[in-house]
C-alpha cells in the first residue's frame, strides 16, 4: 500500500510539472497569442487555477457529502435490505419454495444437470458510518453500522444468487456458500482510502428431471 501512495504522489508531481512545462513552452512560444491580446501570464497560471478550483469545489462538496450520508445513508441500508427481503419473497412465491439449500442435495438421484451459479456485489459505510464506528471502536462492543452495512450486502447478494438461478433455469441451488472479502485492507497507511468489502455467493445450480 506504501508503494502505491508513493505512487500515486509521484504521478501528481509529473503531472504538475507537465503543465508547468507546456505553459513554459507556451510563453517561450507565444509571440502570435501575445499579439492577439491574450496574456501569457494566463496560459502559465492556468494549472495552477485549475488545481485551485478543484480544491474549492472538493472543500464544498465533501462535507456536503459528509452531511447527505449522515441524515440518508442509515435509511438507504435499510431501504436496500427491506427491497431484498421482498424480492427474496415474491421470487419464492413464484418459486414455490426457497431456492438456495445448503447441504450437498446427495439425497435426490432425479438430476438432469448441473452447474455452477454465483453472484457478487461491493459495498462499503459512508463516511457518517465510518466516524461512528471509530467511535464505537474506542468503547468497544459491537460496531453496528458496520453489521448493518454487511448484512443488508449479504441479503442482497444472496438474492441476486436467487434470481439468477431462476434466469439460468435451475430447479434449485445446493451447497450455497458465502465469501467476503476486504477490497481495501485497514492499516494506518489506507486511513484516506475508501473502504469496501466484496460478498461473493456462489452454489451448485441443480436442474431436476
Amino acid at each position: 500500500m506504501k508503494t502505491s501512495v508513493a505512487n500515486f504522489r509521484s504521478f501528481s508531481i509529473l503531472v504538475i510539472m507537465a503543465f508547468v512545462t507546456f505553459s513554459l513552452n507556451v510563453v517561450a512560444q507565444g509571440g502570435a497569442v501575445e499579439d492577439e491580446g491574450f496574456p501569457l501570464v494566463l496560459i502559465f497560471l492556468l494549472p495552477f487555477i485549475l488545481l485551485s478550483l478543484f480544491g474549492v469545489v472538493w472543500m464544498i462538496l465533501w462535507p456536503a457529502m459528509f452531511v447527505w450520508g449522515a441524515v440518508f445513508s442509515g435509511a438507504k441500508v435499510e431501504r436496500m435490505h427491506e427491497e431484498a427481503n421482498q424480492r427474496r419473497d415474491s421470487l419464492s412465491k413464484r418459486m414455490g419454495r426457497e431456492i438456495l439449500n445448503s447441504i450437498d442435495g446427495g439425497y435426490r438421484t432425479d438430476v438432469s444437470s448441473a452447474g455452477l451459479v454465483h453472484a457478487n456485489g461491493v459495498f462499503g459505510p459512508s463516511h457518517w458510518h465510518l466516524m461512528i464506528g471509530f467511535v464505537n471502536n474506542l468503547i468497544g462492543g459491537s460496531v453496528t453500522v458496520f453489521q448493518q452495512v454487511i448484512s443488508a450486502g449479504r441479503a442482497e447478494v444472496m438474492q441476486r444468487l436467487r434470481e439468477q438461478a431462476e434466469e439460468d433455469g435451475w430447479d434449485e441451488v445446493i451447497n450455497v456458500r458465502i465469501d467476503t472479502a476486504s477490497m481495501t485492507p485497514q492499516s494506518s497507511n489506507t486511513r484516506n482510502t475508501v473502504r469496501g468489502v466484496e460478498i461473493f455467493a456462489y452454489g451448485t445450480g441443480i436442474k431436476y428431471e
